[in-house]
């Protein structure tokens, strides 16, 4: 992989670790504080909306449709007309977000009563609504900062876009440990703590913004040839990302026909997967987006097929080895992270079961994470579409299947991992029409290596883990901590050695990695 892309990577992966780190403690503080109740599934269910529309209008068809457009612009017309549609751009972002806002605050009732179908509880379908009403002015906000990532990211500036994820985890913490003591329903102050955390990712673009050359200027020109370039891929690019999020989406609704706490058992194992898939996986394509549009615009397939196959390597070498850990030491990490106060062995042995089938498709969502943008930087949307039309039908099939048997919300994470696949594959193959065929033997054994050893590792954790009971409340905290951290560095170690005596490439680029950073 080029170096300057890796340097990128690490960047933004650092960011991303301190954000889901801190992510790990607002879940040990919301979940030791308010545990897994009806209520508390009304507060996800809320939440999910506004974030919903964050991710279709904001991260999903601004970013990609936005990106490419611009990063042509910037290679073939400069800097000069490059910023005029950049404001352009963001004048008619701010008018939509607007009238999503207004929207969404006003019929927050009926949008709840969709999301939330299985509530049957008044006051818990009352809360929601109230708490969502608060929260959707969330979604103008973090949409700006998701317009801002997609302009600095263009410009090689990955830091502040990557970190801003922090400042919303200081938002959550600050709403369940301070903000709730002065407010009657204590989950109001996690929802204004949402608010908090948006208002200052905003704040934190605003320097690095100015310091890459853009100037705020309110221009709505529809008829601007970039702009209808970027209308022409928001169509497609919505509907891809929109089927995406509402497999997800679906998982809850279907949750919420389930035992209550299903919503949060879900969400707390997602937490954990996204904890693998953001430090990396999509560190590594919000890096490599910019870079594949700009070879896209000199139409250099050949490069586009190394990067590809390259970041694709780089990103299983990362999670087949965690997904392999999650489902081995799943309950045990679940155990010292959040088996405290409202979060008891039951809802830690639930969680681990949602944990434990959503771990199994990790492997596919990574590589969906690297295709899409290779798909979009072809601006290419029709495909990606399909491919989540497909992923769509399947999820909700085998998940309605699945959660009537002993499975239940277990069988719901599941859906989304064989829909995931099943998007993978289509994927791979539609690109291969684009970007020519992949050297199959160079594409698959260094996958194959990396199960080999990760499959190693799983064993001797397994065997590790199992000398203690992480059920056992009255074992001390510490000791579970202690043992927890050393059966992942031994994890870790036997990983590395097994990749290192069947000869993967990413070990010795890596070593040279870490030995130039500390030894010189």
């Amino acid at each position: 992989m080029d170096k300057s892309i890796l340097k990128s990577t690490s960047v933004v992966a650092f960011s991303t670790l301190a954000s889901r780190v801190l992510g790990l403690v607002r879940d040990m503080v919301i979940g030791a504080v308010f545990g897994a109740t009806g209520a508390v599934d009304g507060f996800w269910v809320a939440f999910r909306i506004p974030n919903l529309f964050r991710r279709l209008v904001g991260e999903g068809c601004l970013t990609i449709s936005f990106v490419p457009v611009y990063t042509e612009y910037l290679v073939k017309k400069g800097e000069k007309e490059a910023l005029e549609l950049a404001q352009k751009t963001l004048s008619i972002l701010v008018v939509v977000l607007l009238f999503i806002v207004i929207a969404g605050v006003v019929f927050s009732s009926g949008i709840v009563s969709l999301v939330g179908f299985g509530f049957s509880d008044p006051a818990q379908i009352d809360l929601t609504v109230a708490l969502n009403r608060l929260m959707f002015p969330y979604l103008f906000l973090v949409s700006l900062v998701a317009f801002s990532m997609g302009y600095l990211n263009s410009h090689k500036y990955f830091f502040a876009p990557a970190f801003a994820p922090v400042l919303l985890n200081i938002g959550f913490i600050a709403g369940a440990l301070v903000l709730r003591h002065f407010l009657k329903v204590p989950l109001y102050g996690l929802a204004i703590g949402v608010l908090l955390g948006g208002v200052l990712q905003l704040l934190l673009q605003v320097p690095y913004m100015i310091k890459a050359g853009f100037r705020l200027k309110f221009s709505i020109d529809f008829n601007h040839p970039g702009i209808r370039a970027i209308f022409r891929m928001i169509g497609p690019a919505l509907f891809g990302i929109a089927v995406y999020q509402v497999n997800l989406l679906m998982s809850t609704v279907l949750a919420s026909m389930l035992p209550d706490g299903s919503i949060t058992y879900i969400y707390f194992s997602d937490r954990l997967t996204e904890l693998v898939m953001g430090v990396f996986i999509i560190s590594l394509g919000n890096v490599i987006l910019p870079s594949l549009s700009g070879l896209s615009a000199l139409n250099d397939l050949g490069k586009i097929r190394d990067l590809y196959t390259s970041s694709v390597h780089s990103a299983l070498f990362i999670t087949i080895p965690a997904s392999a850990a999650l489902i081995v030491l799943g309950l045990p990490i679940i155990s010292v992270l959040f088996m405290r106060g409202e979060f008891n062995v039951f809802t830690s042995l639930m969680t681990y079961k949602a944990l434990l089938y959503g771990s199994i498709g990790m492997f596919a969502v990574s590589i969906i994470r690297i295709t899409v943008p290779t798909y979009y930087s072809l601006k290419d949307t029709k495909t990606p579409v399909f491919a989540s039309a497909a992923s769509f039908i399947v999820n909700i099939a085998f998940g309605y299947m699945l959660m009537q048997t002993g499975l239940k919300h277990g069988g719901l994470t599941l859906a989304v991992s064989i829909a995931a696949t099943v998007q993978m594959l289509i994927l791979i193959i539609f690109l291969q029409k684009r970007i020519g065929k992949l050297d199959l033997k160079k594409f698959i054994l260094p996958i194959l290596k990396y199960t080999a050893a990760a499959a190693i590792m799983a064993v001797a954790v397994y065997y590790i883990a199992d000398q203690i009971n992480w059920l056992n409340t009255d074992a001390a905290l510490i000791k579970r901590i202690i043992y927890l951290f050393a059966i992942i560095i031994a994890g870790a170690s036997v990983y590395f050695l097994a990749c290192f005596f069947l000869r993967v490439r990413e070990v010795s680029f890596f070593w040279e990695l870490i030995y130039k950073k500390i030894v010189k």
